[in-house]
């Protein structure tokens, strides 16, 4: 069987407002160097999959800059959901589109907005997770939870009595509150959700009947459509009426029969704009500044400047960002809730 990479580049990022916008959201953003997170995440995936078996997921409004960030993916990879449906949708409408490339075929389901270190060391969990498919339903990957982190969901597992390249998965649990979280991490085996997942493209589908039905007869509808010369506005029906739903609540929490595959590098969710203090350096003061700027008697603050200058002084724990002629400035522990902001401002300044 042969190994496809899906990247789900949906979503809207409105906790890195003003960087990120509904024209230009958070996967095509060079938020951690000089390109894209949809880009880094496409030249991960190469040494193991090469361009024409990676397919895109994204919405039409953002058909155009994907492709001109991916020109070494062929066009007719670029799968376009006419409307946000969730990660449910969004996979199912994939299945169909790699059924007709590849019956067989295997798909790695992956974020595009997430960062990850240590290349190989990814590279090589993934082809651990494809050694250990053919023993399971399906593969998720989960991470060593560094932290009693409560904005992410975790999977219970159980570790084999004889160490094993893979453990059986024993349910999915939603975030938990901060004394849960401290229990999960001092257990063991608890892992954080990555959303990375991995099945035959032929099992995903047969998930879909049994678990969720009304949008697996949805998927039937759109079968015959799929490459056609079809009515665009048929497709959009259709697909518009399936349920909005992850792929978390719809199928992975049900399905029997899952493994979980630790993950080897270092991985995050990269939600808000002090999560960067996980994943890009800073100065001997705990700053962390992008772009043309001066940092005098501050310490904590994280700092993205798009054009000009930005400067702070004598200061702690700010974030400041100048981008597309707006600015933000917030404490650090607002960060996470940048979408009260983002709605506050009303769709035409977010």
């Amino acid at each position: 069987m042969t190994l496809y990479t899906v990247i789900m580049a949906g979503g809207r990022g409105e906790r890195f407002w003003p960087l990120s916008t509904n024209k230009l959201p958070k996967p095509f953003i060079p938020l951690l160097g000089a390109t894209s997170l949809l880009q880094e995440t496409v030249a991960r995936m190469q040494p193991l999959v090469p361009p024409h078996r990676i397919l895109i997921s994204i919405g039409a409004e953002h058909e155009g800059i994907a492709r001109q960030q991916l020109p070494q993916i062929p066009a007719d990879n670029f799968i376009i959901e006419p409307v946000g449906r969730d990660t449910a949708a969004c996979l199912g409408f994939c299945a169909l589109h790699l059924e007709q490339r590849d019956p067989e075929g295997i798909m790695l389901a992956l974020p595009a907005d997430h960062y990850i270190g240590e290349t190989e060391a990814y590279l090589e969990t993934i082809r651990t997770g494809i050694r250990c498919l053919d023993s399971a339903t399906g593969i998720v990957f989960g991470i060593t939870p560094s932290r009693p982190e409560t904005g992410y969901g975790y999977i219970l597992a159980e570790k084999p009595a004889i160490p094993a390249d893979s453990w059986p998965v024993i349910r999915f649990i939603e975030k938990p509150d901060a004394p849960t979280a401290e229990r999960y991490m001092a257990s063991g085996n608890f892992f954080w959700n990555s959303g990375m997942f991995l099945w035959s493209n032929r099992t995903l589908l047969s998930l879909f009947q049994e678990f969720m039905p009304q949008t697996y007869r949805g998927l039937c509808e759109l079968r015959p459509l799929i490459g056609q010369r079809a009515d665009k506005s048929r497709i959009a029906e259709i697909f518009a009426s399936l349920p909005r739903i992850s792929i978390d609540y719809g199928i992975m929490e049900k399905a029997s029969g899952l493994r979980l595959v630790p993950a080897r590098f270092v991985w995050d969710d990269i939600g808000n704009w002090a999560a960067l203090e996980r994943a890009l350096p800073s100065d001997g003061f705990g700053n962390i500044a992008q772009g043309s700027h001066v940092l005098l008697d501050s310490s904590g603050c994280i700092l993205h400047a798009q054009s000009g200058t930005v400067a702070v002084f004598g200061v702690s724990d700010l974030v400041v960002v100048q981008a597309y002629g707006k600015v933000l400035v917030c404490s650090k522990d607002k960060a996470a809730d940048l979408k009260r902001l983002v709605a506050a401002l009303g769709p035409k300044e977010g």
